[in-house]
């Protein structure tokens, strides 16, 4: 494939990660840095970014792919859910882990990519990564992304935050875009 792929995407944390996941399929991409809606009614990410990827069909006439994701609390069953970023902005850790004091601090993140070709139905891809999350906040000055200073992988001593240069060969974001890679080099 030697048409790059766009990704779409407001977040530069995941068109780094995404990016160099996709160079092991020697696949490359561009960024599109644009807000779509979510339907976040719809309730589950591979839905999520099934609709958005639908209605991004019919303004973008070349390849591109979305990438969303969710994390669910053992304690509170669906939530944060489709909120993960909402919740975080608006709580913090703190409030994070008041809520799950003297809880199962068991989650799990989802992610959901959405591929799409002109005049074509989207595909989608999940990845799933479970683990806990902390009980105090990790490498608070490091640059990445807010959850990985709080939450531990399953098999791993602490956070993703300690992790990072490994974070691309077991988070949920990497199982999902590598289906993607593999769908591709396939076609």
């Amino acid at each position: 494939m030697t048409e790059k792929i766009c990704f779409i995407t407001t977040n530069r944390y995941k068109f780094r990660e995404v990016s160099d996941i996709l160079k092991e399929f020697d696949i490359k991409i561009e960024h599109l840095d644009m807000d779509y809606e979510e339907n976040h009614e719809l309730g589950d990410v591979e839905d999520i970014a099934k609709s958005s990827a639908i209605v991004l069909s019919k303004k973008i006439n070349k390849p591109f792919f979305i990438e969303d994701t969710g994390l669910c609390f053992e304690a509170y069953k669906a939530f944060p859910g489709v909120f993960p970023k909402f919740v975080i902005n608006a709580i913090g850790y703190d409030g994070i882990f008041r809520l799950l004091k003297d809880k199962n601090r068991s989650a799990l993140f989802k992610a959901a990519v959405a591929y799409c070709e002109p005049n074509k139905n989207p595909v989608t891809f999940t990845g799933i990564l479970k683990g806990k999350i902390s009980e105090v906040i990790e490498n608070p000055n490091i640059d990445c992304f807010g959850y990985d200073r709080i939450f531990i992988p399953n098999g791993y001593p602490s956070t993703i935050s300690n992790f990072l240069d490994k974070k691309n060969e077991f988070s949920h974001r990497a199982m999902a875009i590598r289906m993607l890679g593999k769908y591709l080099k396939e076609k």
